[in-house]
């Protein structure tokens, strides 16, 4: 057996090994810290920029996947044997919309109308997207689909719907929804950040 002070002596010799191997440890960490803070110091505006850049695409991704929703569902047009009363309507002055508008992607054009019903009542309306220029002076067959908000619905009976179509849009609209959330959500995480600073 060892005395006891060599004992000791090698127990703190070790400890002192452990001590200086901790020291180098912590001053690699503090080094590595310098030059990570350096790096960090110079990226906070690309990564900015490139933080901006994602959420602005982000958000036009899901803006433009709702406009062609709603595109297709504007060109899906309606079924003239869900009317409730059909009547002849002749088109008279109409004003060109578009590129883009709340009736999705494309120009389409909003006629003033009017509607002889077939129970004689006369109407004046304006309608959108069901007519356009070519139109202008002709009488066309319609259906009364009732009133959506302010506006009459209307189909013609020389236009075939094409349901298909709004199926497809409805499906992009979903589609659109995860775009159009995480994007929110990132915008509000953005806003967030900015106010802490």
């Amino acid at each position: 057996m060892e005395p006891q002070d060599d004992r000791i002596a090698k127990r703190l010799a070790e400890i002192g090994e452990q001590q200086r191997e901790l020291d180098r440890r912590d001053a690699e960490r503090q080094s590595e810290a310098q030059d990570l803070g350096a790096s960090v110091v110079q990226r906070p505006r690309s990564n900015g920029l490139r933080s901006f850049l994602f959420l602005t695409g982000v958000l036009v991704l899901a803006a433009s996947l709702i406009g062609v929703a709603v595109t297709l569902s504007r060109l899906a047009g309606k079924d003239m044997a869900d009317a409730r009363r059909t009547g002849e309507a002749t088109v008279g002055r109409c004003v060109e919309h578009g590129p883009i508008s709340n009736r999705g992607f494309g120009y389409w054009e909003s006629c003033e109308v009017d509607i002889t019903w077939d129970d004689g009542q006369v109407e004046e309306v304006t309608a959108g997207v069901l007519f356009d220029s070519s139109d202008t002076g002709t009488t066309v067959r319609v259906g009364d689909l009732g009133r959506d908000r302010t506006t009459r619905v209307l189909a013609r009976a020389d236009v075939e719907a094409r349901p298909w179509l709004l199926w497809i849009g409805y499906g992009i609209g979903v589609i659109a929804l995860l775009p159009g959330f995480v994007g929110v959500l990132l915008l509000r995480e953005v806003l967030r950040f900015r106010r802490r600073r």
